[in-house]
């Protein structure tokens, strides 16, 4: 199978790190440090660490955890030169009592420190909301490759049922009387007839297949194949979440990390569109009981689980924006009980009035 990570110096950080993160137990020390991806500058990053160190044993003096052991496998991480050399934009590095976890990202702004009951996600949501994942299916007649995909990588799946080209098809099976006067063998490729049939046959099993096996799959699907096969691959895909936009042209002879270059525009199109509906559907709702912007409600039923969506504004995501620190710490709670209850966080610019943050209910 084929794979390509887009930025081998970056860590996909995905809606199952989140839950994971959400469900650490405090105090959990949360840290973002600046970094480089080269050059002389890699060398000063790791002393950014000391200082946010002292300021997180700070922090934890109020509570009953040994700072040394917490923070030991994030001390160690600044004598590590090597790993230093490895870096994107930013790290960010949660600790907590059952161990560590650090993401090189494209992140940008200022280092800071946290220290509280949950970890600070804030940073880390617009990697999430603003992915997609994807799929992608590349069809020709002499090959079918499925994939899986976000803004960060592409990943070839097995085909399960679906036959790897027209020879792979079971048009024969289903056609005793054609395979017999074709000699087992498929016309060759711009002959009449014949191989239109095969190949429509191939196209309907291929879509079938995939129709059957993602049917109940949020992911929208995006094609990449010539015109005169997109047809035949539309109309047998009722049940997929099949993208308008498709990779255009013979996919054969694109990688992996060409289809990714392709195909993310038109993930990200669909991010957007998903953004719009959920503003929509925010307001929508808003008056009715099923949606607030009430952050003392917030944070009270998020935590009961009546949660649905939290959308963020991008002014609720920066430390210290919010107008104290006990704010900061009740939406980092909302933030880790939405996640924990199977509830959906997203980000967008701004509602329309000046509002940090914004629920839909359950119920």
């Amino acid at each position: 199978m084929n794979n390509a990570l887009i930025d081998p110096n970056t860590d996909p950080v995905r809606h199952e790190d989140l839950r994971a993160l959400a469900e650490l137990d405090g105090p959990v020390v949360s840290l973002l440090i600046p970094t480089h991806r080269g050059g002389p500058e890699t060398v000063n990053d790791h002393r950014q660490l000391k200082p946010l160190l002292d300021d997180a044993r700070a922090q934890l003096a109020d509570s009953d955890a040994d700072a040394d052991a917490l923070l030991a496998e994030v001390a160690a991480l600044a004598d590590d030169e090597p790993f230093w050399q490895r870096q994107a934009d930013a790290l960010a590095v949660f600790a907590s009592p059952s161990g560590t976890r650090w993401f090189r990202t494209t992140l940008d702004g200022q280092a800071q420190v946290s220290v509280g009951d949950h970890a600070n996600l804030r940073p880390l949501l617009p990697l999430v909301a603003d992915d997609m994942p994807f799929l992608l299916l590349a069809v020709s007649q002499d090959q079918v490759r499925l994939f899986e995909g976000d803004r960060t990588s592409l990943s070839e799946l097995d085909l399960g049922d679906a036959p790897a080209s027209t020879d792979d098809s079971d048009y024969y099976t289903r056609e005793p009387q054609f395979q017999h006067q074709t000699g087992d063998r498929a016309p060759a490729h711009g002959h009449s007839t014949g191989e239109n049939v095969v190949r429509d046959s191939f196209l309907r099993d291929v879509a079938k297949a995939i129709n059957t096996r993602f049917t109940n799959d949020d992911r929208p699907l995006i094609l990449a194949a010539v015109d005169e096969h997109r047809g035949g691959l539309r109309d047998h895909l009722p049940n997929v979440q099949l993208l308008d936009d498709t990779v255009s042209g013979n996919p054969d002879h694109l990688t992996p990390a060409q289809l990714h270059e392709k195909a993310w525009p038109l993930a990200s199109a669909e991010a957007d569109k998903r953004h719009n509906d959920l503003l929509e559907r925010f307001g929508e709702n808003l008056g009715t009981g099923r949606a607030t912007h009430d952050s003392a409600k917030i944070s009270q039923d998020s935590e009961h689980g009546r949660v649905d969506t939290l959308v963020l504004t991008t002014l609720a995501l920066r430390e210290n924006t919010l107008g104290d620190s006990s704010k900061a710490a009740d939406l980092d709670a909302a933030v880790a009980h939405t996640l924990r209850n199977s509830g959906t966080v997203d980000v967008i610019p701004a509602f329309n009035e000046e509002r940090a943050a914004g629920a839909i209910f359950r119920f």
